[in-house]
């Protein structure tokens, strides 16, 4: 699946250091089109569903209305995502913005990508915010610092959303795995969703409503083995994501912040296109691995991610949601 090759102009844009870590943003004008509108803030409970049909006036026209649409909303929340340079975090990013949401991405690199860049020139076009921040997850202050920035720097006050979605892969037989490659993966994989999960978490717990949705980016690597794929590492920290999900979702939930993990199969994003160019065969045997018969496009995160952040997945927690094709029913 190759990347258009088409060029655009890079979009205007600011960047700034605020402590320790630079924030960048697109700084064009707004074109906000009527069609574009978000379809409003998610509507109250007992607005929705069968309930709130049978105690509605048969005679007023004017409460015979939808809701289901804007129960995906996340209109005025604010979201980080982590690994939101490219990939599915970019993807999820987006989604995001389109649903509403002030969001933030988060990843190494000082500057964006020019891909980031192009996403964000779009979501400033509809008036909405996508920014930039350059930040490690595997840096336990630095995250604390980040999140409380966004929470000032977003207007609402407010942490409602985040994905930990930084990861990184490594191959190599056991019995020659260098150690600190094993250790570097579960640094970023495990311990780096465990500090972006709390460091978010902390800011939910500061609101007078105490709330927010925490989305962790697990594998179905970690339910099962990649077979022919040496990725004991890369498995090994996935598995210890889904606990980690089930572990924060118990003692989370009952202050009203929940917890799920997404289990993405085989789908091609940057980090996978390039291990798939380097080993072209794979690309026909990740295909015809599930009853689908093709690899998963990043786009299709897009429906569960929103999901999960909205309140339309009020009574989902500690669950893991496994997007795959179906690999793992074979």
């Amino acid at each position: 699946m190759a990347r258009s090759a088409a060029i655009r102009p890079a979009p205007l844009a600011s960047a700034a250091r605020s402590n320790n870590f630079v924030t960048w943003a697109p700084t064009s004008e707004p074109k906000l089109s009527a069609v574009q509108q978000n379809p409003g803030p998610p509507p109250p409970v007992e607005n929705i569903g069968v309930d709130a049909v049978l105690r509605q006036n048969v005679n007023d026209p004017e409460s015979h209305t939808t809701t289901i649409f804007q129960e995906f909303s996340l209109e005025g929340q604010t979201a980080v995502v982590t690994g939101g340079n490219g990939g599915l975090g970019l993807e999820m990013a987006l989604a995001f913005v389109e649903a509403g949401a002030h969001v933030y991405a988060i990843d190494v690199p000082e500057q964006p990508s020019e891909e980031f860049k192009i996403v964000a020139e779009h979501c400033r076009i509809m008036n909405r915010d996508l920014k930039y921040i350059s930040a490690s997850v595997t840096d336990d202050k630095e995250m604390n610092d980040v999140m409380a920035f966004v929470v000032k720097d977003s207007g609402t006050d407010s942490m409602d959303i985040c994905v930990a979605a930084a990861g990184i892969l490594g191959t190599a037989d056991a019995l020659d795995y260098p150690v600190d490659d094993f250790k570097r993966i579960f640094d970023v994989n495990t311990t780096g969703v465990f500090i972006t999960a709390r460091s978010a978490a902390i800011q939910m717990h500061k609101q007078k409503n105490v709330s927010g949705s925490i989305i962790l980016i697990a594998s179905m690597s970690g339910s099962i083995v990649n077979r022919d794929h040496h990725w004991v590492a890369y498995n090994a920290s996935k598995s210890a994501v889904l606990q980690m999900g089930r572990n924060l979702a118990a003692e989370w939930g009952p202050k009203g912040i929940r917890v799920n993990c997404i289990s993405p199969g085989h789908i091609r994003t940057r980090m996978t296109s390039v291990y798939l160019d380097a080993n072209p065969h794979l690309l026909v045997k990740w295909s015809t691995s599930n009853p689908l018969g093709r690899l998963g496009r990043s786009s299709e995160m897009r429906g569960v991610a929103v999901w999960l952040a909205s309140s339309a997945s009020s009574f989902c927690n500690g669950s893991d949601i496994v997007v795959s094709g179906g690999h793992q029913i074979w």
